[in-house]
């Protein structure tokens, strides 16, 4: 339902754009570069916030809905949280074990292959997740709440998420969006946003974007105007 609101939409393509990265960093930078190694293994543990806040936030907000009005959707949706908790920690020690190898070439090499096999795994266990909560999930969502229901309990999940996290959120949402999905986040925003937030994410916004998506952003945001914005 493309003109129904979607709450899980820019969120999911976020986490998408962040998984995918990181799978592209193991299978393409070479182990023996510790330098690499360690931006692996950092972008890695900020991903891991996100993560687990988006599933933390998930439960919190929206499993009252879920559990009135798809109660089957829901306890799937549990399962699916579960298990991928568990291979999530799995992974994540399997990234401190990588971590622990700089001195040991040959033990190194080992954990990296471990390493980039059970992100690849997890990754399409994860992708297959959010296919879910995006096609049952939504619909079930859709039948029973308006647009207005469903912009509330966005707006409570955004409220609840710390600054720290939430930048970590927007670096990886403003690239994976389209123009038209950025203006309007920002735009909102520049409405009634606090002007250190605003400032901040334009700042994010412009670092993420290339110079043509930026340029394109900025005169966009100038023709938002309290009475509404021009996309």
């Amino acid at each position: 339902m493309f003109h129904r609101f979607d709450l899980y939409a820019q969120v999911h393509k976020g986490i998408r754009l962040a998984l995918s990265g990181l799978c592209f960093q193991a299978g393409s930078a070479d182990c023996s570069d510790d330098e690499k190694v360690l931006a692996f293994a950092e972008e890695f543990r900020r991903i891991v916030v996100i993560l687990e806040s988006h599933s933390r936030d998930e439960d919190a907000h929206l499993n009252e809905s879920y559990e009135k009005f798809a109660p089957d959707t829901l306890h799937q949706l549990e399962e699916e949280h579960s298990g991928l908790e568990l291979k999530l920690g799995e992974l994540v020690a399997l990234v401190d074990q990588l971590e622990n190898t700089k001195q040991d070439p040959v033990g190194r090499q080992n954990a990296w292959y471990q390493v980039g096999k059970a992100l690849n795994r997890f990754t399409a266990d994860y992708l297959i997740h959010l296919q879910r909560e995006e096609g049952p999930g939504m619909t079930a969502l859709w039948e029973h709440l308006t647009d207005g229901e469903l912009k509330v309990l966005s707006q409570k999940i955004r409220s609840s998420i710390p600054p720290q996290t939430m930048a970590i959120f927007m670096y990886y949402i403003i690239p994976a969006i389209s123009h038209a999905e950025r203006v309007e986040m920002l735009g909102e925003m520049k409405l009634y946003a606090p002007k250190e937030a605003y400032a901040g994410v334009l700042g994010l916004a412009e670092s993420r974007l290339d110079a043509a998506n930026w340029g394109r952003l900025q005169a966009a945001l100038e023709e938002v105007k309290a009475e509404g914005m021009s996309l």
